[in-house]
């Protein structure tokens, strides 16, 4: 049995936390700018279904990572406040798995939209 108010809960905190996320994390705000730029794009040249899929987990990555990094670092900051070199390499490394992640993103659209863009120009 579907307990509802707890279900409305859950789904309460998440919306609550990706507001946070999105007040608090520039990048956050950042990531969604481009999301939409990308999604008007595959809009307005018409991509497939499967193409579409393909971006929507490239987005969903990057979104992922920022997520988790967020939470490492509020984590990692409230348990110690104070700077540590363990840290900041904690931290880094995180970060750098946000930026592996746009890459990655940045190179599956690129592979999606070349073809059509270029299609453009043939005409």
């Amino acid at each position: 049995m579907v307990n509802h108010k707890r279900l409305r809960d859950s789904f309460g905190n998440a919306f609550k936390g990706l507001y946070r996320l999105l007040r608090d994390e520039q990048n956050a705000r950042i990531h969604v700018v481009i999301t939409m730029f990308v999604f008007a794009s595959a809009i307005i040249l018409d991509i497939s279904r499967l193409e579409a899929a393909i971006l929507f987990i490239a987005v969903i990555l990057v979104f992922s990572m920022e997520i988790i990094n967020t939470a490492i670092e509020e984590l990692i900051d409230h348990l110690h406040p104070h700077k540590h070199e363990t840290i900041a390499r904690i931290k880094d490394g995180m970060a750098g798995a946000v930026f592996i992640s746009a890459i990655i993103a940045t190179a599956v659209a690129f592979l999606v939209f070349y073809p059509h863009v270029a299609a453009l120009f043939n005409r």
